[in-house]
């Protein structure tokens, strides 16, 4: 991929990220607010915060798995040798990958009954329409993951 894409994209996510944190704490510290100045918050609020811990937790796997940066649980890397080391770095990510898959494959078939339920999201937009981050970020983080596996990252020495 050429740099400059890369760099864009990487840029596109952290923004994504930074709206989705600034939104999701603004609504919250008003809806705190309005509850306890007014007695009331906003009708969509709880709604909306609930939409944007989604796109935080699934935007934010996807920038982890660009850089390979997730939280691990790797005792292989701390007692294995350099070969074992590489195998299971390929291993756990292929398996990664596969999981990101499955999970974007059925969050397909999640999405298509909300929308046959016509399940209410955040206002008058449909909890379907804010759910189609599910799917698309576990794409994203399935190919990033496969890339690792074929092509996998140096590691830095424990």
């Amino acid at each position: 991929m050429p740099e400059r894409l890369r760099r864009g994209i990487e840029v596109a996510e952290t923004c994504l990220l930074v709206v989705s944190l600034t939104a999701m704490l603004g609504v919250a510290v008003y809806q705190i607010f309005a509850r306890n100045a007014f007695g009331a918050g906003v009708v969509w609020g709880e709604e909306f915060i609930q939409m944007a811990v989604l796109w935080l937790t699934m935007v934010g796997g996807a920038v982890a798995s660009g850089t390979d940066t997730h939280i691990r649980i790797d005792l292989v890397s701390r007692f294995g040798g350099p070969e074992l080391q590489a195998i299971a770095a390929r291993s756990t990510a292929l398996f990664t990958a596969c999981v990101c898959a499955a999970l974007g494959w059925f969050s397909i078939e999640f999405i298509k009954w909300d929308f046959i339920d016509g399940t209410p999201g955040v206002g008058a937009v449909p909890a379907w329409v804010c759910e189609t981050i599910i799917p698309a970020a576990a794409a994203v983080m399935a190919l990033r993951y496969l890339r690792h596996a074929i092509w996998p990252r140096p590691r830095e020495a424990p």
